[in-house]
């Protein structure tokens, strides 16, 4: 379908809308998104999602990836591929895939990216009003369809922000002010002209690389400048640079307070829109014996998403589906170790929700209680290795010491206990608890089965 920009959309004319909206959001109290920001509760598996690239849309990955039972894809909207001529729009080959996810069942994390030659950089004027333009008609034909959109991705980062040139001087590196006035300069225009042409959707800003010093002082210089209050219906990360998943919940911690030392909710919401642990020594890889990185990926993939509801994250979506980096879950038609423990996991725990989790002696002990509507209670139990100084700064996952731990239940036994893979065995219930072999890989057990 194609659709042309009217005349009157030009740049003083959309300079005065959002003034306009800018009055009306003064006047209502603050800009908080959409009615409603629409983001899954946590039952799984609705709030995992895996990322596709280039040719990956064909309709035997879209059928293989509601085999797995995924929920979400994360996939670019790329401008120049839309807008080839100045204001006219073609959306047909989004369209195409657009209705291969829906008709499957798949809802859609949408990245609008990234620059087009027709207008110049973003960080400009001529380029940030036709970006806005299109974010805009991107909002307008797609209202009602199951996306959240991602203003850009990685915008910290030279390698993406500068994508066909930047106003910014060529010595200022990624993670500067600079790239967040930039940025921030971006999103105050867009998130408005969104909700104006689609009051209901659902904006992510943020698409931050990495979680560690550079990158939160990149993100605590856009909440000062009011990124928080722009429009966006939640903030994305990319949580790369640590080793373990269990370190999430430093880093997470950590954005909520500069979040909060900014005047924002210690609730707004957070989502993971990219991360994956790679094989053999890609960047990313968390270390370890590449010989076994395969299995390293196994457990983090599980473990990854676990650590997300854990921490409260709306969204967690593995990087990536296929391609030549080596975080792929399927390698053509061969099925990696990591898809196989994803596809246990939600099979095993469709319908649940997170519970809580158990408290043991090491702090580095997970066990984590999952119910659903049907008196269904199962537990997922593993241990991560020792933590280091700071998230990004953990050990590998060879450091992982195997140990035995007493789990206190309320069932008699013998209980279901399944392996990384699914192979089961049974465990014994002796006064009101049971002892379990912790190891990196996730355990699952059932405590009470479904009524």
């Amino acid at each position: 379908m194609f659709f042309t920009v009217p005349d009157s959309h030009s740049s003083s004319f959309l300079k005065a809308v959002s003034a306009l909206i800018a009055l009306l959001v003064v006047a209502l109290g603050g800009v908080t998104g959409a009615p409603a920001a629409t983001f899954p509760d946590g039952t799984i598996p609705d709030s995992f999602s895996v990322q596709l690239k280039g040719g990956n849309t064909t309709t035997e990955n879209l059928d293989m990836i509601k085999e797995l039972g995924v929920k979400y894809i994360r996939h670019g909207f790329p401008w120049e591929g839309i807008e080839k001529a100045p204001g006219i729009y073609d959306f047909s080959s989004s369209d195409e895939w657009v209705k291969e996810c829906e008709d499957r069942g798949l809802s859609i994390i949408g990245c609008i990216a990234f620059g087009n030659a027709l207008y110049g950089p973003v960080a400009e004027d001529k380029g940030r009003d036709a970006y806005v333009k299109y974010a805009a008609a991107l909002a307008e034909h797609y209202k009602g369809a199951p996306i959240i959109w991602e203003i850009w991705n990685e915008p910290n980062t030279r390698t993406f922000w500068s994508h066909l040139g930047t106003a910014t001087d060529k010595s200022v590196k990624g993670n500067s002010e600079k790239f967040a006035d930039e940025y921030v300069a971006l999103v105050k225009a867009v998130a408005p002209a969104m909700h104006a042409a689609d009051p209901n959707c659902t904006i992510l800003g943020g698409s931050v690389s990495g979680v560690w010093t550079d990158s939160y002082a990149w993100s605590d210089w856009c909440f000062q400048k009011g990124i928080l209050t722009s429009g966006i219906d939640g903030w994305s990360v990319h949580p790369y640079s640590t080793k373990n998943p269990e370190d999430y919940m430093g880093a997470y911690a950590i954005i909520r307070g500069l979040m909060t030392k900014n005047g924002g909710s210690d609730s707004f919401p957070i989502i993971n829109t990219e991360r994956g642990y790679p094989v053999g020594k890609a960047e990313g890889f968390a270390g370890g014996d590449p010989a076994l990185s395969k299995e390293y990926q196994a457990w983090h993939c599980v473990r990854q998403y676990l650590m997300d509801l854990v921490c409260g994250i709306k969204l967690t979506s593995w990087y990536e589906w296929s391609g030549t980096e080596g975080f792929s879950l399927v390698q053509g038609n061969e099925k990696t170790p990591a898809y196989n423990a994803a596809k246990f996991m939600i099979d095993y725990l469709k319908g649940y929700h997170l519970d809580g989790r158990i408290s043991l002696d090491s702090p580095r002990d997970f066990v984590l209680r999952f119910v659903n509507a049907s008196g269904g209670v199962k537990l997922v139990a593993w241990t991560a290795p020792p933590a280091g100084p700071t998230p990004e700064k953990g050990s590998t996952p060879d450091k992982t010491v195997t140990h035995a731990v007493t789990i206190p239940v309320q069932a008699a036994g013998p209980l279901d206990n399944f392996q990384i893979y699914g192979n089961k065995s049974a465990v014994t219930v002796a006064n009101g608890s049971i002892t379990l072999t912790l190891t990196g890989a996730p355990q699952y057990v059932t405590v009470a089965a479904s009524k």
